[in-house]
């Protein structure tokens, strides 16, 4: 079961009425230290990375010109730089830029997908995170993370209350991504070659009679 889109549909859903949501993963990043209990807090996104962002921007661009846009970033510094970068591609970086993008721990490692983030990171120190992930979308269940379906209904009504404007690009992690995809009943046996990729996005889509739909964007 997949449901893939482009940005340029995202750019067409606006141009036709809908509302559109997308929960962006962060672009590149270096690796991440196994022994950081912070899920690499403090890391930024590489020039690359910052030039796939603006790019993911520039494809956005024409959505500036006709909707309202807001941000929303994990407060971890490479979603932040991420959002940032995508506004700078938008032509939106005077109003929206590193220090004017709110965060939200819920879309960060205070998640609702971890009943207990602590014993998240440590069963990730084992180097298994893609066996982890895929069992956990697979079953609904792993250690350290609430049940999918309960936690992916939380996550769409926190992230629902936030989003005010016609466009939201909430800037977050590719776990998260994939399992809310996966509860939604949009995608599912994943692999490491069709995992959430740096700037893949869910998106929700809401038509003008409130009706909600799901796909991955794949940037």
């Amino acid at each position: 079961m997949k449901a893939q889109c482009r940005i340029e549909d995202v750019v067409a859903a606006l141009k036709a009425g809908e509302r559109v949501l997308m929960m962006t993963r962060h672009a590149e990043r270096p690796h991440i230290d196994p022994e950081d209990p912070t899920f690499g807090e403090s890391l930024p996104i590489t020039d690359g990375g910052v030039a796939m962002a603006r790019g993911v921007g520039e494809r956005l661009r024409p959505a500036a010109d006709m909707a309202t846009v807001q941000f929303l970033a994990s407060p971890l510094r490479r979603t932040r730089m991420t959002a940032a970068a995508i506004a700078d591609g938008m032509g939106l970086a005077e109003k929206w830029n590193i220090d004017t993008i709110p965060t939200d721990v819920l879309i960060g490692n205070s998640s609702p997908y971890y009943s207990d983030p602590h014993e998240a990171w440590e069963i990730f120190r084992g180097g298994e995170f893609y066996r982890l992930m895929f069992e956990y979308c697979e079953t609904g269940r792993q250690r350290g993370f609430r049940p999918i379906d309960e936690a992916t209904d939380m996550v769409e009504d926190l992230v629902m209350s936030r989003f005010t404007a016609q466009l939201g690009v909430f800037t977050t992690h590719d776990l998260f991504i994939a399992a809310f995809l996966t509860s939604r009943r949009i995608y599912s046996g994943w692999t490491v070659p069709t995992w959430i990729q740096y700037l893949d996005s869910a998106a929700i889509f809401i038509a003008p009679d409130g009706t909600r739909r799901y796909a991955l964007v794949r940037a």
